[in-house]
């Protein structure tokens, strides 16, 4: 824009700058925006546009932008007049001497102004007459310091293509016109614009749809994102914007999308829905829109001609390839159709592939014509290609998969195999998080088909179906389910085994145990209700505090018992509880020898774990963003008992890194999705009072939450909330406390007996009775762990209660570093000064304090807390944040968290 602008400034400047770009690339916006830049430099504006039929009519281009602080508005008296300076003049286009006089009678009063600009949006719409009166006036500005700017749409129609064409032509030889083309927008671009329409930072993958679906045209993109949205296919979390797969929810056709095709009449606005059907069968595509329009061949072709002279479709390679500029057109038109016109258009394209031998290089293509079909085409073959390839989206695009395995139970011959395709329906719905759909389609299966189940899918059936009562929140329903009360088809194996599967959903896990004990006799009869009857009975005493199950499960990983199932699926299932158990209690180790005796790889796990697993390891960046993918997708619920462990990971993550309001935002957000082993959460959103310095509410809530949890008998993660316990008491000075924090710890790691609970024992022992054997331990225990953020906390801990050997502070700093914890290095820095432990870095040191304010003042924290949280004076955090402002030119806190917000200033 700037360097735009200078050059209209410049003497001897061309006289004549085009802005050319497909609709909707923002010639108008740049128009506007020019002329608000030059008009705030004190030029004369004058604008106008073109309508259709060729008329010139006054424009008022108003500019998006805000001016910067300090640069004045617009003048009203500097605006355009109520008249246009330039119309046809009858026979210009063909008589030198009327285009000259025209163009001199409009180039007048803009010479006579001194410095002006004429502003021309729509050129494009110019007769040939008024063509050639532009450009004799034109010339006549040649010299002078008054411009004209030439918004153009592309490409131009051919009514007015070869005489405009030609002016310009002429003009640009002779040096008097500058060339401004709109490019698409690349994908830093559409990053920006997505980070804009969402306030938050899009994933690759949501870019890449978005600048697909709009082939990076600027209007095309927020109408993408818009599509996106009402599609529900964006999440976010955690100020990250995610791809999810669409809702499957209607929505309502945005017809300003399709101004250009509605304008280009009814009998075209035809043509452009049957194309956006059949366009992908490439060259035998105009053949079939005249077929399904019952026109000629000929009229066919001038209609989708057209399309194309209005930048709306493209054909390539001689006619062997169409496809739509902007493909999220071909989406709009899609939506535009009714069901009958829709079946009939897609009985069109299934013909001309399986009679006409018309290829397609979409392989989803056929498939999704053939769905829309149904019965118009033949159900045999239609039925056989859906049941081909729906399994195969299900993992990759179940949003097809549900529509496909709808489509198959449509066309089921027979209850059986129409309740087979509905199961599959519902399960997609539940693989992708749809647990509203997934419940209703399980619930109508058992209810009407329920003597076409098979007899061993009864069971899983039925965790599916709890699962989803869970996860949209019916209560009502679980309860009847654990009570009982409700009852599904099947055995009593698999009643009772669903039973005590709703009771562990209610976190009633204590109660589950003892119904599940009390009925072995009852469900330890198929294989299918013993595998999960099993896996919920060792998870059930191990959070009590009983790990013998556990050990014997892993003791029997890699040996070729197959208890828990014979397939692949089920293999898959066993391994996955197994690796979440053992995050749950903290045992890193444990997974590696689980996933080397099964020889799965970590890309084998499910997303839940997979985050927990980047944790442990110290890949932050890949936790987190694991993290927030499974609460986005909405996946790993049900009786995942690992979602609560991974949660409080990330949420420590992020105290660490001093984004405390964002971990309080993910916590919240959590609760919401009622996890099993809700208890966990509160250790972080702990961690965060007493980072604030709020000890005492840290206190109650860990309090309240072990009480809860001693009720409910529930031990899983109670040495961390002792250990949380007695730190705290340690910082008030109450030693009767700590020590009694003591006896907690040392009662659990004595039921637990993991390297967890033994490290935090020694931990806690070495704080309160000044202990350095047990310090010394409590690192050796910590470095076998193999956990290197947990390691640095470790040291650190010691460290503040004087234990510990202070030259491993540099250790802990340095693990700190590579994982970008701020809030950690601040605080191990200020250790290191008490110690006299020699800090690395000046310059380093500097840019994180800088980043950590930064974060914590966009947090909403006062100067108080500013304080105790750096652990420095009021009067440091004064001149830290005089500094900071000073630096980043921004006036307020409000300024700075909104530049945070918007990505304006990074902080990470």
């Amino acid at each position: 824009m700037k360097e735009l602008v200078e050059l209209m400034k410049s003497p001897g400047g061309p006289p004549l700058v085009g802005i050319t770009g497909p609709a909707g690339s923002g010639r108008t916006t740049l128009l506007a925006e020019l002329g608000t830049e030059i008009d705030i430099s004190g030029s004369r504006i004058v604008a106008l546009r073109f309508t259709r039929d060729g008329s010139a009519v006054p424009a008022h281009l108003a500019s998006r932008s805000v001016p910067a602080p300090g640069r004045v508005a617009p003048a009203r008296d500097r605006l355009s007049p109520p008249w246009s300076p330039i119309g046809s003049a009858d026979g210009a286009a063909d008589d030198p001497r009327i285009a000259r006089t025209a163009g001199a009678a409009a180039a007048a009063p803009l010479l006579l102004s001194g410095n002006a600009v004429l502003l021309v949006d729509d050129a494009q719409w110019m007769d040939r007459d008024t063509s050639a009166v532009l450009e004799a006036m034109v010339r006549r500005f040649a010299g002078s310091t008054v411009r004209v700017v030439c918004a153009v749409r592309t490409p131009v129609p051919a009514s007015a293509r070869a005489e405009g064409v030609c002016a310009w032509a002429r003009l640009r030889s002779d040096g008097l016109v500058h060339d401004v083309r709109l490019r698409p927008l690349d994908g830093d671009a559409v990053a920006r614009a997505l980070r804009t329409a969402t306030g938050a930072v899009a994933a690759p993958e949501l870019v890449a749809r978005v600048r697909a679906l709009s082939r990076g045209v600027p209007a095309a993109v927020r109408d993408a994102v818009e599509d996106l949205r009402a599609d529900g296919s964006i999440r976010v979390v955690d100020r990250h914007a995610y791809l999810v797969p669409a809702s499957g929810r209607a929505r309502e056709p945005r017809n300003h999308l399709l101004r250009t095709v509605h304008d280009l009449g009814e009998d075209v606005w035809s043509a452009a829905k049957a194309v956006a059907v059949l366009h992908p069968l490439g060259a035998a595509a105009p053949g079939l829109v005249a077929s399904s329009l019952r026109c000629t061949a000929a009229e066919a072709g001038a209609l989708l001609d057209r399309l194309r002279g209005a930048g709306v479709l493209h054909r390539g390679h001689g006619g062997a390839t169409w496809r739509f500029t902007v493909p999220l057109v071909a989406s709009v038109l899609l939506d535009c159709l009714g069901p009958y016109e829709r079946r009939r258009l897609s009985e069109t394209a299934v013909r001309a592939v399986w009679d006409d031998g018309v290829v397609c290089d979409d392989p989803d293509y056929l498939t999704d014509r053939v769905a829309d079909a149904g019965r118009l085409v033949d159900p045999v073959r239609a039925r056989a290609e859906l049941l081909a390839r729906a399994p195969e989206a299900m993992g990759t695009r179940p949003d097809l998969a549900e529509r496909w395995w709808n489509a198959a139970a449509e066309l089921a011959p027979d209850r059986a195999q129409r309740a087979q395709a509905l199961l599959m329906h519902a399960v997609t719905c539940f693989l992708h998080g749809d647990y509203e759909r997934s419940m209703h389609g399980t619930q109508a299966v058992l209810r009407y088909h329920p003597e076409q189940l098979p007899a061993e899918s009864v069971q899983e059936i039925q965790v599916m179906l709890i699962s989803a009562m869970h996860n949209v929140g019916d209560a009502g329903a679980l309860e009847e389910v654990a009570a009982g009360r409700r009852f599904f088809h099947g055995d009593d194996a698999a009643r009772t085994v669903s039973r005590a599967i709703a009771l562990s959903l209610m976190d009633r896990w204590a109660d589950a145990r003892r119904l599940l004990a009390g009925t072995r006799d009852v469900w330890a009869t198929t294989a299918m209700s013993t595998a999960l009857g099993e896996l919920f009975e060792m998870l059930a005493d191990l959070w009590a505090g009983r790990p013998e199950p556990l050990h014997r499960r892993l003791a029997e990983a890699g040996t070729g018992d197959r208890s828990h199932g014979t397939d692949e699926r089920h293999r898959h299932t066993h391994v996955n509880a197994l690796v979440t158990t053992l995050f749950c209690v903290g045992d890193l180790r444990g997974v590696e020898h689980v996933l080397e005796k099964e020889g799965l790889a970590p890309e084998g796990l499910d997303m839940t774990n997979r985050a927990q697993l980047a944790a442990t390891q110290g890949r932050f960046d890949t936790a987190l963003d694991l993290g927030r993918r499974c609460i986005a997708g909405g996946t790993a619920r049900g009786y995942d008992a690992g979602r609560s462990a991974m949660q409080q990971g990330t949420a420590y993550l992020m105290i660490a890194r001093g984004e405390l309001s964002r971990a309080r935002e993910l916590l919240a957000t959590a609760r919401a999705d009622r996890p099993a082993l809700a208890h966990l959460l509160e250790n972080p959103a702990a961690e965060i009072d007493k980072v604030l310095g709020n000890g005492d509410a840290a206190t109650e809530r860990l309090t309240t939450t072990l009480d809860a949890a001693m009720r409910r008998e529930l031990v899983v993660g109670a040495e961390l909330t002792w250990a949380q316990l007695a730190d705290l008491a340690l910082d008030r000075g109450d030693h009767g406390a700590a020590v009694r924090a003591l006896e907690g710890v040392d009662r659990v790691d004595a039921a637990m007996r993991t390297s967890r609970s033994r490290m935090y024992a020694l931990l806690v022992r070495a704080a309160v009775d000044s202990d350095g054997a047990a310090a010394r331990d409590a690192v050796d225990v910590c470095r076998e762990r193999g956990q290197p953020f947990e390691l640095g906390v470790t040291i650190s801990k010691l460290a503040r209660h004087g234990l510990g050997e202070p030259e491993l502070l540099r250790e802990a700093y340095d693990v700190f570093g590579d994982l970008d914890a701020l809030l950690c290095r601040v605080w191990t820095r200020t250790l290191m000064l008490r110690y006299d432990v020699p800090i690395p870095g000046r310059r380093v040191t500097v840019a994180e304090n800088e980043r950590l304010l930064a974060l914590l003042v966009a947090d909403g924290l006062s100067n108080k807390q500013l304080a105790f949280v750096l652990r420095t004076s009021d009067k440091s955090v004064e001149g830290r944040l005089s500094r900071l402002f000073s630096r980043t030119g921004h006036r307020s806190r409000i300024e700075l968290a909104a530049a945070i917000a918007s990505g304006e200033y990074e902080v990470g």
